[in-house]
């Protein structure tokens, strides 16, 4: 089979390869790839390779990040990025995500459901006069935002700015220039800056207060740290939502059958999520590099070279999963690695995206009557450009009628 330019967002533009990535699996599971401007990097492909190296801090790093960019050497942009939560070791990265936790405590997280909840309720209610929308910009990408901003203490006027902002900073909308992406990039620092100034005047029961006010063996966060923080937070807390609720409606609309179970027993609507985390993987890989030769799988690895961890690939891996390619919402698919694959890396904001998405899939299966696609081609639907993040950029939706919230 011919390779792929894996690195290059447009081999993404139809979604994932998967055809590609099980002949990876199969014949190459851990294989060198060109790259324009690292020279190379190694694909890790399988579900257990995939955790070996995930759960092995002490050998593999994510400095200076983990992001594999189309056209830019490892370490760009570092002064944006080598300060975040994700590019961090141990032990600056154990340190700064027990400040971190503090703002994801059970309870603060249980504090969230009702206005969680209020907010799907309302996202629905704003559709439900019509008998279409664009699901992604009128539902998906409102969740999640609102969600991230309640949580961090964003006031209403700003969350649309802050996540533009966002947007163009990650680059999933080619429209946008790098000088225009590090431009939104200082804008959210600047406006991190203003939150923490405006904290020391007015503290609030927020995040950013718990970043500020929080410490570790006498050490508290500085200013750059909590503005890091506050960029990644907007968007790793909004993209696998978002993108775990428009692309698992779109793959629940394609297995009518799978929407009729959870239709008829809504209490699988939990175990569902995991195996839509599973089948869709909206983050679709990360980059680790070891600090000294080791070896993955059969494959002998040198310190320093870029290992791509695929995520999309390993949550199809027939060694780990029964049928990988079927959709199956009773399946167990706990072990999947939509999430991370284990390691101190796993994400921080998992049983938040999980909540968000239950009480939206909860809404979207029970109150839209004779929901489908705005389309009769899927394959027409434009993608986010990106090799990191695998979603629609937009996803028409029509019904019949919508049901009041209960």
């Amino acid at each position: 089979m011919e390779p792929l330019n894996l690195w290059s967002p447009a081999t993404f533009s139809e979604g994932v390869p998967y055809g590609y990535f099980r002949h990876l699996r199969d014949d190459a599971p851990v294989s060198w790839h060109e790259h324009p401007v690292w020279g190379g990097y190694w694909s890790v492909t399988r579900h257990a390779d995939v955790q070996r190296v995930s759960r092995d801090s002490e050998c593999f790093s994510s400095q200076p990040n983990p992001f594999m960019a189309e056209d830019q050497p490892p370490a760009a942009n570092d002064e944006f990025t080598s300060g975040m939560l994700i590019s961090l070791d141990p032990p600056d990265h154990t340190k700064m995500r027990k400040i971190i936790n503090r703002g994801f405590t059970p309870r603060r997280v249980r504090d969230l459901e009702a206005n969680i909840q209020a907010t799907v309720d309302r996202l629905i209610d704003q559709v439900s006069a019509r008998t279409s929308c664009e699901m992604a910009g009128d539902i998906a990408v409102e969740l999640p935002l609102q969600v991230i901003a309640d949580l961090v203490g964003v006031p209403t006027e700003d969350r649309h700015k802050i996540f533009h902002w966002t947007e163009m900073t990650f680059g999933f909308d080619e429209r946008f220039s790098p000088e225009e992406q590090q431009e939104a990039s200082m804008n959210m620092f600047a406006y991190a800056d203003q939150m923490c100034e405006i904290r020391k005047k007015e503290p609030h029961d927020d995040l950013i207060s718990v970043l500020m006010e929080g410490e570790v063996d006498g050490e508290s966060l500085d200013q750059i740290q909590i503005d890091a923080f506050f960029m990644l937070l907007q968007n790793a807390g909004s993209e696998t939502t978002r993108n775990l609720i428009t692309t698992g409606t779109m793959e629940l609309l394609r297995h009518p059958d799978q929407m009729r179970l959870l239709r008829d027993d809504p209490s699988l609507i939990p175990n569902a999520i995991e195996e839509l985390l599973r089948y869709t993987t909206p983050v679709m890989q990360f980059v680790r590099r070891p600090r000294h030769d080791t070896m993955v799988g059969s494959q002998r690895i040198k310190a320093g070279e870029p290992v791509v961890l695929w995520y999309c690939s390993a949550n199809r891996d027939e060694r780990a999963f029964d049928n990988p390619d079927t959709l199956d919402v009773t399946r167990d698919a706990s072990q999947h690695v939509a999430f991370g694959a284990g390691g101190p890396h796993f994400c921080l904001g998992a049983s938040l995206a999980r909540l968000e998405a239950k009480m939206m899939f909860e809404a979207i299966i029970g109150r839209f009557e004779g929901l489908e696609l705005g389309v009769d081609d899927p394959s027409t639907l434009p993608r986010l450009h990106s090799n990191l993040i695998d979603g629609y950029a937009e996803m028409p939706l029509r019904w019949k009628s919508v049901k009041p919230a209960a």
